[in-house]
């Protein structure tokens, strides 16, 4: 059965509104992973994120540095920041989360453009033994970069309590003790607000692909 002329433009006129929902399906699809203005819960859901719609603010840190430097957080400014509380005599998790962000840290692309630097921070929730000469050393172990926070209890439980990250002191039978604490990676965004939180298990190439995506939002 011949087709006619009438026909065959409304076969390419179909076709050609099937390629225009498909393209427009294509560059949603794509935007949902390029746009660092639009997050997608399920994106955020896979990369253990939590990402406030309206950052948090917290009272400015009364810390030291592992340099002795008083730390009011006034370097959060102007940069992203990923803060991680743990302590020096900590077993396993700590060091193995500080390695962890080292390798994210060598991941990261260069600072340029809108692409902002990313801070790291260990901040101790074992102040009593965390001085700053024992936090010098330990944080430049994993990275010369790396800032080591600390401070009295007060300021530091304060500074923990603020980022939704509980500690407490454990006794050891042997009469020594150690501090269980949450394993959770604050971040803090360009204005110094608490911006969200990524929890454990950590993957590096995940965790880079959230830093990079967070750090070039407009």
């Amino acid at each position: 059965m011949a087709v006619s002329a009438a026909q065959k433009r409304n076969v390419r006129y179909t076709a050609f509104a099937l390629a225009g929902v498909i393209a427009l399906m294509l560059s949603l699809f794509v935007r949902q992973f390029i746009n660092p203005s639009q997050l997608d819960a399920g994106w955020l859901r896979t990369r253990n994120a939590v990402i406030f719609e309206a950052p948090r603010q917290f009272q400015a840190p009364r810390l030291i540095d592992q340099e002795g430097r008083p730390f009011d957080g006034s370097t959060f400014q102007g940069k992203w920041s990923v803060v991680f509380f743990g302590f020096t005599h900590c077993p396993d998790v700590c060091p193995t989360t500080l390695s962890l962000l080292r390798q994210v840290q060598d991941a990261l692309k260069p600072a340029q453009g809108q692409r902002l630097p990313v801070a790291f921070y260990l901040s101790s929730v074992d102040p009593a033994r965390d001085t700053p000469a024992q936090l010098k050393p330990y944080v430049a172990h994993f990275s010369p970069s790396f800032t080591g926070l600390t401070g009295e209890f007060l300021d530091v439980h304060r500074f923990s309590t603020d980022l939704n990250t509980p500690f407490r002191k454990s006794l050891l039978p042997d009469g020594d003790y150690t501090v269980d604490h949450g394993s959770n990676l604050a971040l803090i965004d360009p204005r110094g607000q608490f911006a969200g939180f990524v929890t454990p298990p950590f993957d590096v190439a995940k965790l880079t692909e959230l830093l990079e995506v967070m750090r070039s939002r407009p």
